[in-house]
């Protein structure tokens, strides 16, 4: 995937080399007058990367800041690929609870959010949690579901085994043993 980022500049300007994008290139053809092979193969490229459809950025229309963040939210969307949890095939009643989880949560904000399901079971609190980590799974560099946490806890060795899921989730797939509770704390923490 190639997406060009327009900083400050016209992508007409790139496409025709023109402007103070032209006169740039007008002094690198002065300066490399023996290699007008490799002046023909920047024009060829320019050109062809202003055709690509991209990012242009121009001061006064937005923050620079807002900017990078939306490149950053855009490439990290199509890169890497989240894997989907498979919710009900006829989820009923599920759109608006949901909506009701994102606001709890507040994904776009800076603070951490913690929200708690409750219910008798077969109501639909894990269909509804999965729903709701589908919908934001692409805005997390690293993210983990834990399904059936109170079950697997319950088992020998069941929170250290769930705390490793976790570690290696945040390590982005690398393999650091958590050998007791506490010390799994500790490494959440740190993370």
């Amino acid at each position: 995937m190639v997406r060009p980022i327009f900083y400050k500049v016209n992508p007409s300007d790139v496409r025709h080399q023109r402007g103070k994008f032209g006169e740039a290139l007008a002094e690198h053809e002065r300066g490399l007058e023996g290699e007008m092979d490799k002046v023909k193969s920047w024009r060829a490229a320019l050109s062809e990367a202003a055709n690509l459809s991209g990012w242009p950025f121009s001061q006064g229309h937005q923050y620079e800041y807002e900017f990078i963040d939306k490149i950053v939210e855009e490439v990290s969307a199509q890169v890497k690929e989240p894997t989907y949890l498979d919710v009900a095939k006829y989820p009923v009643g599920i759109h608006s609870r949901v909506q009701e989880m994102l606001e709890m949560l507040d994904v776009g904000g800076s603070d951490v959010r913690m929200v708690g399901i409750w219910g008798t079971g077969g109501i639909g609190k894990t269909t509804i949690a999965k729903a709701v980590y589908n919908t934001v799974v692409h805005k997390f560099e690293f993210h983990c579901f834990l399904a059936k946490v109170r079950k697997e806890s319950e088992q020998h060795g069941g929170l250290v085994n769930l705390q490793n899921i976790i570690v290696s989730k945040i390590l982005g797939g690398k393999e650091l043993k958590v050998i007791n509770v506490d010390e799994g704390i500790n490494l959440l923490r740190e993370s």
